[in-house]
């Protein structure tokens, strides 16, 4: 056992450390040589035990309040993922196309659902839009946290579900006496943009009987542009031999016009049904494919496809002034490609405020009620570039051919080498009279928390809880398109004789049921304007900036505005008891044993129009759905031998938990951890665990959903090395001579699924920590892990899905393609990949942290180094197939970003007026697939430097985040902003500001 001084100094020294929310507390192993009577016992993330030692068998990082001030970050979430322990791709407000404004944490790089995330021991409800599966940082103050704890360990013997690539455990301020205030401001350097305001109150109270304390915090966070830095202001593809291309989008605001001069532009096989009415190809005599119709062959000078062009290459910044206003020039998607980059959010905007309650009181001298309450309140956006207004191509919407009969396709639309007007079923045009694709998001989370507590007279305590969480969420989107009315908007119309353009046909002979001539009293046939009520006729062959611009009359009969709500709900009954079991000879065994019930309950409730599928919109169903868990778990402490020659202390943690689901039946868990103190300066410490991660509502019950990945679709043919027409190509419905694919981005279907089970997780940990007594104020620390995963609630994976239908056969039925009488024949519109069961993931990899703290003449120096080393990150396929994640970014078929080195270093020096520090922080270059090979991302370096001065009641601090306005590293498959915002920093230099008032 350890005295109060030696715990309390170990507690001081784990206090100090930390580079920029990056510190590995691992307090030294001192000697057990005194009594524990005087000493408090408290409980450690990790152990429901209550000790009087700060370091167990886990290995846990610990960020103190000193390093959350300092930081000037007004985000819980985004100091999470800084610290090196982090990766993959967990979204933050960064994240425009696919975000929200959330932050998540994704430790180990297993992914946010694997991460639990508590508040005081206890778990808080999900987050987000709706039926969501992990917890939004960003709904906790950081004013009120007293420190975080992160255990880099599996707990689900501990905590139950989720805890496989370890547990966020948040402490708040429950002690907190006084009054205080801070503010702070924060502002990007380059553009003076990205402008972060943040304040906060706190006043706590106590008496001889109780303590309370309040906290109310506003934060509003400003956007930053992607057109505003360099490195995003386009959108840049790499070239064979490694050079940058600007490229863009083929939707542009001056339009694009396939296919005006020719009906069947590809080669198009002939079909005939057998006599069970399936579809096959007619052969020839050699049994090749007969083709309809040769390929097309136009004159010398004739287009096929149309724009009015764009001026100055891609992204012409001026639609106004476009290379051919009145006519149309052939399309060139070197010059004619739209720059969708700069109308792009690359920071998202938002404004978060609520308030923090906590508080205690003894109603008998051995008990104690106590509580927590919160409420938070998150208004985001996020902005996309105008919508790209391509039924067909982009959405897979056939019924949007613009008419021949179209009053503006008469007279504006592109004409063939006959000089006539043509349907078009290709057709893509940006709408940027729009202003742009806005969502608003308001998220709305609370939570209440009410226990009691106490003693009974043999000295064991025991603790009763109910909790419960609900958030609530209304997303708006503007911007989309109903491609319904476009459907009608871009048919037949005519202008009637007062000039308004009408949709419909003019004088279209009347007819009776049976199809007859209706005539007059004359026996004249009857002729009358056909008139679709309502429908106002689409001209997009003008161009932004003239008169010829897509009018508001227009846009507002083809746009519309979508309204999404969602919620999250949770409710806990918890009781424990803990205490000392009886004596060893070594020491006394702790035990802890508890009950829990647990409901959850999720819902995403789209836009009806959405749910339709007639939407540009991302279309999905409605998801609602719950359930219950019953758990029960046993936890001990053995102490085998103490004070022996090897052995300082030896002891062994045991712990089990079981656990009964009502959705998928029951599931048993298990953990052992030993800690062993050979000599004073040096622990032993390793755990061995299992750990799963039951389905959530999303998983579950999720309707279906569009997505939009990045894929290739060998049967094309048109990859290099790869033939079309193989057998299960045929069979999947693909052309034997192949086809032009679409592009790289294919539509497929994802949703939940109710005959899930759960995840398993088999865990192993083993360190050492080691203070030298030759070298006071000097700590190491080493840990290794390895987690495996099997039976990982995940999805197939389009590409797996077409690779497979390729190769093989198998998964063709999963692929659904354009038919012979689409433009877009043979190309895939949907593939479904919904949620299952399917292979497995394996991460293992080692911690490092060194740091030393020595006083100098008038204050101390601190230096920390936190280093995570990824040596493995393997995710084993359906099909049994391996792919390496460590040191890759795979986008699109790993797990995301996973550099084999991340480091952050820290000097700070202290003294009793100010403080100086300086941290860096390391993200190491990974390989990253590309054009059938691999190239490298750079690493990104990141410095930041902080002052703060000390007066009696204030502290001013003054810091410079990014010192040298380091750029993210180009990625080649970066989704946003031509890197990979999930893991770089790409906000540029930051100056910022904070004042704080305590009393």
């Amino acid at each position: 056992m350890y005295s109060n001084s030696k715990i309390a100094k170990a507690v001081r020294v784990a206090m100090m450390f930390g580079a920029g929310a990056a510190a590995a507390i691992s307090a030294p192993a001192f000697s057990a040589e005194e009594g524990a009577e005087s000493v408090e016992r408290i409980e450690v993330t990790g152990s429901r035990i209550k000790r009087a030692d700060m370091e167990g068998a886990n290995p846990v990082q610990v960020i103190t309040r000193q390093d959350l001030v300092a930081s000037g970050i007004s985000n819980m979430g985004d100091i999470l993922q800084e610290i090196p322990s982090v990766a993959g791709a967990a979204t933050n407000t960064a994240i425009n196309n696919g975000g929200s404004g959330a932050i998540r944490v994704s430790l180990r790089g297993l992914g946010s659902p694997r991460t639990l995330v508590l508040l005081n021991g206890r778990r808080m409800v999900a987050s987000g839009t709706g039926a969501d599966s992990s917890v939004d940082l960003s709904t906790i103050p950081t004013a009120i946290v007293k420190r975080v704890e992160v255990l880099k360990d599996g707990a689900s013997a501990i905590y139950g579900s989720d805890a496989i690539g370890g547990v966020v455990n948040i402490i708040t301020r429950d002690d907190f006496e006084g009054f205080e205030f801070n503010a702070g401001y924060d502002i990007g350097t380059e553009e003076w943009d990205g402008e972060t305001k943040n304040m906060d109150l706190t006043i706590g109270f106590s008496g001889d009987k109780g303590n309370a304390v309040v906290n109310a915090y506003y934060v509003q966070q400003g956007a930053q542009w992607s057109g505003d830095r360099d490195w995003s202001e386009f959108d840049f593809r790499m070239n064979a031999d490694g050079s940058l291309s600007k490229a863009g989008s083929s939707a542009p605001p001056w339009g694009q016009y396939n296919g005006v001069n020719s009906a069947n532009p590809a080669n198009l096989t002939q079909h005939a049904k057998d006599d069970d009415g399936n579809l096959r190809y007619k052969l020839d005599d050699n049994g090749d494919p007969i083709l309809t119709s040769p390929v097309l062959e136009l004159p010398t000078g004739t287009c096929n496809s149309f724009t009015h062009g764009a001026a100055n290459g891609p992204g012409q910044f001026d639609p106004s002034n476009p290379a051919n206003a009145t006519g149309y020039d052939c399309w060139d998607g070197g010059r004619d490609a739209y720059n969708f980059a700069p109308a792009n959010y690359h920071l998202t905007p938002q404004e978060r405020y609520g308030i923090f309650a906590s508080g205690s009181y003894e109603i008998t001298d051995t008990t104690r009620v106590f509580t927590e309450l919160s409420f938070n309140r998150r208004t985001s956006k996020t902005k996309l570039a105008p919508l790209p207004l391509a039924p067909l191509a982009f959405f897979g919407w056939g019924d949007a051919t613009y008419s021949a009969d179209n009053y503006y396709n008469q007279q504006f639309g592109p004409k063939d080498k006959n000089g006539d007007t043509v349907d078009i079923a290709d057709w893509r045009r940006r709408m940027v009279e729009t202003g742009g694709r806005d969502s608003q998001f308001r998220i709305e989370t609370v939570r209440a928390m009410f226990g009691i507590d106490g003693e009974f007279d043999n000295g064991w305590g025991w603790e009763a809880s109910y909790i419960f969480g609900r958030n609530d969420s209304a997303t708006q989107g503007a911007g989309g398109a109903n491609f319904e009315k476009v459907s009608l908007a871009v048919g037949p119309s005519f202008m009637d004789d007062l000039g308004n353009v009408l949709c419909g046909r003019p004088n279209v002979a009347q007819t009776d049921t049976g199809g007859n001539p209706l005539l007059d009293d004359d026996n004249n046939p009857i002729f009358k304007d056909e008139i679709v009520e309502g429908c106002v006729s689409l001209n997009t062959f003008g161009t932004p900036g003239t008169d010829g611009a897509v009018s508001q009359e227009m846009m507002d009969y083809i746009l519309f505005e979508a309204h999404d709500v969602g919620s999250n709900e949770q409710q806990i009954m918890s009781a424990s008891i803990f205490g000392d079991a009886f004596e060893l000879p070594a020491g006394t065994v702790g035990f802890a044993a508890g009950i829990e019930h647990r409901e959850e309950k999720g819902a995403d409730y789209p836009d009806a129009l959405i749910a339709l599928g007639i939407t540009s919109g991302s279309s999905r169903t409605s998801t609602e759905g719950s359930y219950e868990v019953d758990e029960v778990f046993l936890e001990t402490n053995v102490p085998l031998l103490s004070g022996v020659a090897g052995a300082e202390v030896l002891e062994v943690d045991l712990a089990v938990r079981y656990s009964d689901y009502n959705t998928f039946g029951d599931t048993t868990n298990h953990k052992i951890g030993v800690r062993w103190v050979p000599f004073d300066g040096l622990m032993v410490r390793g755990t061995s665990s299992t750990a799963f991660r039951a389905p959530s509502t999303s998983d579950l019950f999720a309707g279906s959903s569009d997505n939009s990945p990045q894929v290739v679709d060998k049967c094309s043919g048109k990859v290099d090395g790869f033939a079309p027409g193989t057998p299960s190509c045929l069979a999947s419905g693909a052309p034997a001579v192949g086809f032009v694919p679409i592009g790289d981005q294919l539509s497929s279907t994802r949703g939940g699924n109710q005959d899930l089970q759960p995840e398993e997780a088999d865990i192993f940990t083993a360190g050492i920590v080691y203070s030298p007594d030759f070298m006071e104020g000097l700590s190491l620390t080493l840990d290794y892990w390895n987690i495996e995963i099997t039976s990982a609630i995940s999805t197939l994976g389009e590409q797996l899905i077409l690779d497979s239908c390729y190769n093989t056969g198998e998964h063709c039925d999963k692929i659904t393609r354009f038919g012979v009488d689409s433009p877009l024949y043979g190309n895939s519109l949907d593939i479904d990949d919904r949620t299952t069961n399917v292979g497995g993931v394996e991460s293992s990899g080692y911690d490092f942290n060194i740091r030393y703290s020595t006083d100098l003449e008038g204050g101390t120096i601190t230096f920390n180094v936190d280093t995570t080393y990824y040596d493995t990150y393997d995710i084993t396929q359906a099909n049994g197939d391996v792919i390496e994640n460590a040191g890759q970014f795979l986008r699109n078929s790993g797990d995301g970003n996973f550099p084999e080195w991340k480091t952050n270093a820290d000097v700070r020096y202290t003294s009793d007026n100010w403080s100086a520090a300086w941290s860096v922080r390391y993200i190491g270059q990974v390989d990253e697939p590309f054009g059938g090979s691999s190239r490298t991302i750079d690493e990104q370096i990141i410095n930041d430097a902080r002052f703060s001065y000390f007066m009696d009641n204030m502290t001013a601090t003054i810091g410079l985040n990014n010192v040298f306005d380091e750029d993210p590293p180009y990625a080649a498959t970066g989704f946003n902003d031509n890197t990979d915002p999930r893991t770089y920093n790409t906000s540029g230099r930051h100056v910022y500001v904070t004042l704080g008032l305590s009393f």
